[in-house]
């Protein structure tokens, strides 16, 4: 049985790809937007900005935690910053700019429609963080400050001390909670995803495990969005959270997802063994 491979990538030029994409979309009237229910399995940085985002947007939510509270996802352990080409220091930046740096980064493997988009949005998403209230740090007359961070020649990265990731995940914790509030999104505590349910072939609905009684629940939507986490543990070594463990990615797998790019995965130095008396921590730091 032979599998073909269809990114499903949109037609056109690189710049044009997601702006066709978005004119060949079918549009939702504002008064229906209602009637449909979207489930998101995952409440850090991704799954809390997309519930929040659907939930104001109109549509009705369901938003499922592993944990205990939004608030204890693993994006709060990010630290560095977050890209975007506003090219406050008029030092060359630009979308092509980031898009290019970051597949160069990326040892040219990633998907050049994806990080354009990403490139694209980047600035809008820095605005909309600082919308949520999310207090990067700032230059002396007020505006948003930017520091050369990952070996980039401009400086791009937008921070909040060493808490990015922290600030980042209160702001959308924020934003879900009020959405939370006025009836739009539901949140779904300690419940564990244990199966995803297709029907013709797209995602409608998840199977789930109550960590509180152990009971075993289904909900049903129209669509599916799996922010699940990042899968780091799939590796002997890794400095994520126990609870990134790549289970649910798996159990898309399982129901026919395609898993690309495992390598593209971070730790952090400190985890690699040493091997000799001499090399220190610092050491693999610099490497």
């Amino acid at each position: 049985m032979s599998i073909i491979l269809d990114a499903k990538i949109p037609r056109g030029d690189l710049e044009d790809k997601w702006d066709n994409h978005k004119f060949d979309s079918k549009l939702i009237s504002p008064a229906n937007k209602r009637k449909y229910k979207v489930i998101v399995v995952g409440s850090g940085l991704a799954g809390a900005s997309a519930a929040a985002s659907l939930g104001e947007l109109g549509y009705q939510v369901d938003c499922f935690c592993i944990q205990d509270s939004p608030r204890r996802a693993h994006s709060i352990a990010a630290q560095g910053g977050i890209n975007a080409a506003k090219n406050y220091h008029n030092d060359g930046d630009s979308v092509m700019r980031l898009f290019y740096d970051t597949i160069k980064g990326g040892d040219f493997r990633a998907r050049e429609a994806n990080v354009y988009r990403l490139a694209q949005v980047s600035n809008q998403i820095i605005d909309h963080c600082v919308a949520q209230g999310v207090p990067f740090a700032r230059e002396y007359g007020g505006l948003l400050d930017n520091r050369s961070f990952g070996g980039s020649l401009v400086s791009r990265t937008f921070y909040a001390r060493g808490q990015t990731g922290q600030q980042l995940l209160l702001g959308a914790y924020g934003a879900l909670n009020r959405q939370i509030s006025a009836g739009k999104v539901k949140i779904h505590a300690r419940q564990e995803m244990l199966d995803l349910v297709l029907v013709d072939g797209k995602a409608k609905g998840i199977v789930v495990r109550n960590l509180v009684t152990g009971a075993i629940e289904r909900y049903a939507g129209h669509a599916v969005v799996l922010a699940t986490g990042g899968y780091s543990n799939a590796f002997y070594l890794s400095t994520n959270a126990v609870n990134s463990n790549a289970t649910a990615i798996f159990r898309a797998h399982k129901k026919g997802a395609l898993f690309a790019n495992p390598c593209f995965t971070q730790i952090h130095p400190t985890c690699i063994p040493i091997h000799h008396e001499r090399q220190s921590k610092l050491t693999l730091m610099s490497e």
